[in-house]
């Protein structure tokens, strides 16, 4: 297989919206902390790290979630595997899986069973002794895995039910790339923009707007309306498809304070690989449920079990 990494499709282009970014940032984060400072937000406390099992703390990924992203030789080849996994209701250890199978490995049942019961560095920690050849990392077989679903002509669009109108919290099968796919349709946020790791919410407001970017909010869903960090806080439009309202605030607030136990590459990792699942609704936050190995790793910006992400996700789990 080849193994020079596939180039990035605008390289020219990340390189200019880097320089500028980081000049608006450091004038920016200044003033944005000073505010958050003066308002009441929604409380994030820091903690000792736990793993997604509750006990030590997770490896951190082999590789950065924009490294990942450039893997694909442009936008629609991302979108274009996004709706082959969605369409099998996989997720990104898939990738890990067709990537070992097409370098001449093979990936034991149980082992790829087990990935539902971790976050996505625990697994691939557990996948690592089957790549026997020390110049194979996880990034290579996730770039190898990228190739060759990259070749397969994927569903022409995605696989988002609505659920039944007489029972609105049943079960239906929307897998979570479709759910959050359907939110970023919602909210107006196009694919590439999510696939372009410079991209910023539309939601924010920043120093240099004359006028809020965003300011048509009001047809958007109630669990999906930006909350005052998604305003204030520079961020990517990945964290405004997350559907409850105080994790998407929390996060905000970690990365304001540049909370170094917040981790951004290893959260989009662990969404990718299904730490968030949709049984409905896209845009209703009752429709969702974070994982049990999710909520021990991400218990921060989750919330502990009196918070309502934790009881709803809870009412989920006893019925799967």
């Amino acid at each position: 297989m080849p193994t020079k990494a596939i180039q990035p499709w605008n390289k020219e282009r990340r390189r200019e919206q880097n320089a500028r970014a980081q000049q608006q940032s450091r004038a920016r984060r200044k003033a944005l902390e000073q505010a958050l400072k003066k308002e009441d937000v929604i409380a994030y406390k820091r903690r000792i790290l736990t793993g997604c099992t509750g006990k030590a703390a997770c490896p951190q990924p082999q590789l950065k979630f924009d490294d990942f992203l450039q893997y694909f030789a442009r936008p629609s080849d991302l979108e274009n595997v996004a709706k082959i996994l969605d369409a099998e209701n996989l997720e990104i250890g898939a990738i890990l899986k067709y990537g070992l199978i097409s370098m001449g490995y093979w990936l034991d049942d149980a082992v790829f069973k087990q990935r539902s019961a971790m976050c996505f560095a625990c697994w691939v920690a557990k996948v690592a002794p089957q790549i026997v050849d020390s110049r194979f990392t996880a990034g290579t077989v996730l770039l190898a895995g990228v190739q060759v679903l990259s070749q397969l002509r994927g569903p022409a669009s995605w696989c988002f039910q609505l659920p039944s109108q007489s029972v609105p919290r049943g079960l239906c099968g929307n897998g979570h790339a479709s759910a959050f796919f359907e939110i970023a349709r919602q909210i107006g946020i196009s694919f590439a923009q999510l696939a372009d790791d410079d991209a910023e919410s539309p939601f924010t407001v920043t120093i240099y707007s004359a006028i809020p970017p965003h300011a048509q909010t009001s047809a958007i869903k109630p669990d999906l309306q930006p909350v005052r960090e998604q305003t204030t806080v520079a961020h990517h439009p990945y964290l405004d498809l997350i559907p409850f309202p105080s994790f998407r605030a929390r996060a905000l607030v970690a990365l304001a304070q540049r909370d170094r136990t917040f981790d951004e590459d290893t959260l989009c990792f662990d969404l990718m690989h299904g730490g968030m699942q949709c049984n409905g609704a896209p845009w209703d936050a009752r429709s969702w449920e974070v994982t049990p190995w999710f909520f021990n790793k991400w218990g921060a910006l989750v919330g502990d079990e009196r918070d309502v992400i934790y009881q709803n996700s809870a009412w989920w789990w006893a019925r799967h």
